[in-house]
């Protein structure tokens, strides 16, 4: 894959899936000291080694593909940072194909039966730590994107707050002034003075709403102040005459 001349936007994506792809670059540092130990060991005429190489490069390089260019679930290089890591001048992408091509000569040529130490072999080793850098800033840059995208999250569920406050003190003083017009009605406004006590509940509950979505009771309570019915709306409507 190649990186694009012209950068693209930013994609939409959720804490869940960055938190996903943190996982997966995580492992991918633990699976390139797995290859490089258990080739070496392989190459030291452990019987299992190779295999467990093989089966550890497969699965390094399956994950790589998913990381840099996506798959149905995950976005690939999703942000312009991680755009310049994977494909920019660090060349994560390209380094880290160079390590996958590196591994498997290295097992190519331990498969012949060969059990002395080769080129390949002494390559592969003096990779394994520039390697884990790499992979280790790969993953860096994927917990900063969790944390711009916690950032973004928290701004907007601040927003809706407020907006929702905004509606609830409204709200609170068109029931406010119903009351006050029932009252002047008399007997004329009870039925009018039933909706206000609904619409009352119906604040009382938003007011919540706006509270659970901040995710504190010391949020503002826009409606705080208004009488409250401890009466359900169904059970209020449910003693309306309707005439």
């Amino acid at each position: 894959m190649n990186a694009s001349t012209t950068p693209a936007p930013t994609a939409d994506v959720s804490v869940e899936t960055i938190g996903e792809l943190i996982n997966l670059s995580g492992r991918q540092r633990m699976l390139s000291q797995r290859i490089v130990l258990h080739t070496v060991l392989a190459a030291q005429g452990h019987a299992a080694a190779l295999d467990i190489a093989r089966t550890c490069l497969a699965t390094f390089a399956s994950a790589h593909t998913d990381l840099a260019e996506g798959n149905t679930r995950l976005p690939g290089a999703f942000s312009e940072a991680l755009r310049q890591l994977y494909f920019g001048k660090l060349r994560g992408d390209a380094r880290i194909r160079e390590f996958i091509v590196l591994v498997k000569s290295a097992i190519d040529t331990l498969s012949t039966g060969a059990t002395q130490r080769n080129a390949s072999l002494d390559a592969l080793v003096a990779q394994a730590t520039p390697m884990l850098e790499l992979l280790q800033t790969i993953t860096q840059a994927y917990q900063e994107e969790m944390h711009v995208c916690e950032v973004a999250l928290r701004k907007r569920q601040a927003e809706i707050a407020a907006h929702l406050g905004r509606i609830s003190m409204q709200a609170n003083i068109v029931a406010m002034n119903a009351r006050v017009s029932a009252a002047r009605a008399g007997p004329y406004g009870r039925e009018f003075s039933v909706i206000t006590t609904v619409l009352a509940d119906i604040i009382q509950e938003m007011d919540q709403l706006i509270r659970n979505v901040v995710g504190t009771d010391d949020a503002a309570q826009p409606g705080a102040g208004t009488r409250r019915s401890s009466t359900p709306a169904s059970r209020t409507f449910g003693h309306m005459s309707l005439r």
